[in-house]
């Protein structure tokens, strides 16, 4: 694969997962305001930045690409281990949403961005300052959520936010710790908890994403 080729194929292919995801879940409007979504979008947007941009000469774009990697492999991870079991018709049910919409924004176009990001980004300096830069888009989320909620937005079974684990409104609230709450609507733990360690997790993916890509640049 020469190249041009190598540069724009997975990408090519990132747009066509993310376009066809969009396409057959546009009836369902609420779903924009899920971070899956939303990550998803992140992640086809830093791909149309780099191909607009001077391939492996911008090192702006690939911290861009590198945050919508971190985001959307958190996407891939929480979906696979968490919402996915939960999903009423069991795990395999949960990918089919959408003639198999789910299957490209929960792991399809993710696979794809890792992809692209090993063979056309891992040869940036990538620290773990960049791991850091990670947790701003799922801050700037649960701020996008909480503002919805307070105007009035309302998600599954009047959720103040669109899942679960951000539910705020539920009993345990934001510093609780009710475990005899456990529902589809709640963890039984309180927002502030559940958000520390997603936070965590943004973290620990980007800086496991600059150890691989130093790994796959060496």
């Amino acid at each position: 694969m020469n190249m041009n080729a190598k540069y724009i194929v997975p990408k090519a292919l990132i747009l066509l997962s993310t376009l066809y995801a969009m396409i057959r879940m546009w009836h369902w409007t609420i779903g924009f305001t899920y971070f899956t979504q939303l990550s998803n979008l992140f992640a086809a947007m830093a791909v149309i930045a780099q191909l607009a941009s001077k391939p492996h000469k911008n090192i702006m774009t690939a911290a861009v690409k590198f945050a919508a990697t971190v985001s959307i492999l958190v996407t891939f991870l929480v979906y696979l281990l968490l919402l996915a079991p939960m999903t009423p018709g069991g795990f395999l049910a949960a990918y089919r949403q959408d003639g198999y919409a789910s299957l490209c924004l929960h792991c399809i176009t993710p696979l794809l961005m890792l992809w692209d990001f090993l063979i056309n980004d891992a040869g940036y300096p990538w620290s773990f300052r960049h791991a850091l830069y990670a947790i701003l888009p799922p801050v700037g989320y649960f701020l996008f959520v909480v503002a919805l909620g307070r105007m009035g937005v309302r998600w599954y079974r009047g959720m103040a936010a669109p899942y679960l684990f951000l539910n705020y409104a539920a009993p345990c609230g934001w510093f609780g710790i009710l475990p005899e709450t456990l529902s589809d609507t709640t963890l039984g733990v309180g927002v502030a908890y559940v958000m520390a360690s997603l936070l965590g997790l943004f973290i620990g993916i980007g800086w496991l994403l600059v150890r691989l890509a130093r790994r796959v640049s060496r």
